[in-house]
This record gives structure tokens, C-alpha cells and sequence, in this order.
């Protein structure tokens, strides 16, 4: 006799950007008396997450290919399949009504098995751009939603955007004040080198041009000591912090942002309208972080540096512009914000639950 429990079990491991989307998603599904089960790998930080969140959790062994050495590859097909052996026996046991992929290496043998079990499957893509796994899993999935807009005609693709952490949470708006500006550093959850050694000697150089009160919240990553040397002597009030737990507090306070190009970044900065000087991290794959910020730049939403052009000169050039011309802040302020989209967390488990029937 076959239950009526409706279940879905959720691909998704390795970094915060894969894994934090995914739990919004489990999350509302739980309080629609969904069951939830994760695929999830030990050694990734899903793990503790997941298991805190008294979501249940199951775990393969895989990794990512991209970037490894001739010997990784020539394992490859031999670790696909036993992680695809280990994939079909979970999700037969566990017997769900559909399957959730939020995208990284893990996704790929999940996909697989339960194509194989013939349980429905969606994929949910963050980037512009499709990555190695998706872009083979599309032709796999009876759904695939879009977090960011991509070009197509296909029925299947839904553009519903990146569920984040903040999405319905008030927002305080701030008050622009005189001859004072708040900026934010991020380079992401492990920081960025770059930035710990160009912003402080931008900041420098902007200081002894600008008399304005310059408050920095700077997330170095674990090469915070780089960013203490360089800061050291410069009149500004910093706090640097190796992490930042809760984005909330931050973009509401800062008035510009230093940031790198990854679609949950992008995808926050549309909530809390924060005019952006974005970086995109130039060894992304595909360059999808390039690509991504190229969709900002093109409706006026962001000012984008290459890598390559990122200099103390440059950066304190663009920074010295947004903080005299707040005509301009405002602008990308304004722009940014008409990319936002709504519900997105409830119209993905809309969807979810749709594809159950």
C-alpha cells in the first residue's frame, strides 16, 4: 500500500551559496507538511547546517572535476558510479514524491538515480549561465527554475529568481548623511587577498582628497592580517571581521559596496538596494561571475571592474565619484531594485508542490 506523504528529498552540497538557498526552500516546504530528506556530502559544511536544522540528512561520496589532476579524471567514471549506487539506493528507500537539485558536483549523480527510478526531477539554476552539471540535467528535469533571466523559449524554464535568507524581512531605508559614508568590503565567505591589499590603499589615497568621515565593516577572510597592515595608519574607523554571519545589519548600514559577482550576492543586493562597485571573481567557472554582473551593468543597476583593472587608482577614482555625486548612488540604488523579485521563495515551492500532483 503506497502513503499519501507527500516527500521530496533535496540535492545540494559544498559551499553557502548552494546550500543556504536550498535550506529556504526546505524550510517552507516543512511548514506545508512536506517531508524533506538532503543529500548532502560528510566532509561538506551542509553537513553540521543541515543537522542543526533537524533536517534530515543522508551523505555520498563525491567531489567536483573541475580543475583536478589526470589521476582525479581517470577515478571519475569509477567514483560517478558509486555515487550513483549509493544515490538509487537512499532515494529508493526513501521513496520520494519528486526531486530537488540545487545545483554543484553533487547534483550530477542524484540527478542520475533518480532519473533512473524515474522520480521527477527539477533543477534549480542561480547563474546566467548554466553550469557543467545543469547543463546536462536540463534535458534530464521535468522543470528547471532560473535564478537569474536567461534567453530561451522552452515551456520547461521558469525565471523565478534565488531564494535568500532575507527575502521577507522588513528593510530599514537609511538616511543619507552629510560628509559621512559607510562602505562594505566582501569577498565572499573566504574574503578576497585582492581586496585586503587594494581597498585599504584606495581608502588612502581617497582620504587625503575627501573630507568626509569614512566608516569601513571590511570581511577579510582568513588573511586578515594582509588588511591590518595595510589599514594601519590610515584615519578611517574599520572593523574588519574574518566572517560575517548575518548580511541583514550590514547592507543596511553601508551606503556603497565592494563585492565579488556570485548570484547570491547579486541576488541580496536587489533586496536591500545597495549601490555596488562589483568585482567579479575572474577564475569563476565559465566566468559566470562576469557574466552575471554584466546583467547589472547593462540596466544601470551596478559599476563593474575586471579583475585586471582593479587598482588603488581606479578603485579610488570610482569610489571618490559615488560618494560626491549621491545623484549617482541613488540612481544605482533605484536600478538595482527594479531587479528584485518577488515571492520567489513561495513561487518555487508553488511549483514544487504542483509537479507532486
Amino acid at each position: 500500500m503506497q502513503s499519501d506523504e507527500k516527500k521530496i528529498i533535496i540535492f545540494a552540497a559544498g559551499t553557502g551559496g548552494h546550500i543556504y538557498p536550498a535550506i529556504s526552500i526546505a524550510k517552507e516546504l516543512i511548514e506545508k507538511n512536506i517531508s524533506v530528506l538532503w543529500i548532502g556530502t560528510k566532509q561538506g559544511i551542509e553537513n553540521k547546517i543541515v543537522t542543526d536544522l533537524n533536517i534530515k540528512i543522508e551523505h555520498i561520496n563525491f567531489s567536483g572535476i573541475r580543475g583536478k589532476g589526470l589521476i582525479t579524471m581517470v577515478k571519475m567514471p569509477f567514483k560517478l558510479l558509486k555515487a550513483t549506487i549509493q544515490s538509487l539506493i537512499i532515494i529508493k528507500k526513501y521513496n520520494p514524491s519528486i526531486s530537488l537539485s540545487m545545483g554543484g558536483y553533487i547534483s550530477f549523480p542524484c540527478c542520475i538515480a533518480s532519473f533512473i527510478l524515474r522520480k521527477p526531477i527539477i533543477i534549480h539554476e542561480q547563474n546566467i549561465i548554466f553550469g557543467l552539471a545543469n547543463n546536462i540535467l536540463k534535458y534530464l528535469s521535468r522543470k528547471v527554475i532560473l535564478g537569474m533571466p536567461i534567453k530561451n523559449n522552452n515551456k520547461k524554464f521558469k525565471y523565478f529568481g534565488n531564494p535568500t535568507r532575507y527575502e521577507n524581512i522588513i528593510i530599514k531605508k537609511k538616511s543619507p548623511k552629510q560628509k559621512k559614508i559607510n562602505i562594505l568590503v566582501i569577498g565572499g565567505s573566504l574574503g578576497a587577498k585582492i581586496f585586503n591589499e587594494i581597498v585599504p590603499q584606495a581608502i588612502y589615497s581617497l582620504k587625503k582628497k575627501l573630507d568626509y568621515e569614512i566608516n569601513i565593516i571590511h570581511q577579510t577572510g582568513k588573511t586578515n592580517i594582509i588588511a591590518e597592515k595595510q589599514y594601519k595608519n590610515i584615519n578611517v574607523n574599520i572593523d574588519l571581521k574574518e566572517y560575517i554571519d548575518s548580511m541583514k545589519e550590514v547592507y543596511e548600514w553601508c551606503d556603497i559596496i565592494i563585492c565579488r559577482g556570485g548570484a547570491i550576492t547579486i541576488s541580496e543586493l536587489t533586496l536591500f538596494g545597495v549601490p555596488s562597485i562589483i568585482v567579479p571573481y575572474p577564475y569563476a567557472t565559465d566566468d559566470h561571475q562576469m557574466k552575471n554582473s554584466m546583467y547589472l551593468e547593462r540596466n544601470e543597476a551596478a559599476i563593474v571592474i575586471n579583475q585586471k583593472n582593479f587598482t588603488q587608482v581606479y578603485l579610488a577614482q570610482t569610489l571618490k565619484s559615488l560618494i560626491i555625486n549621491p545623484e549617482i548612488r541613488k540612481s544605482l540604488s533605484e536600478n538595482i531594485l527594479k531587479l528584485k523579485k518577488k515571492n520567489v521563495i513561495k513561487n518555487i515551492c508553488d511549483q514544487i508542490i504542483k509537479e507532486m500532483d
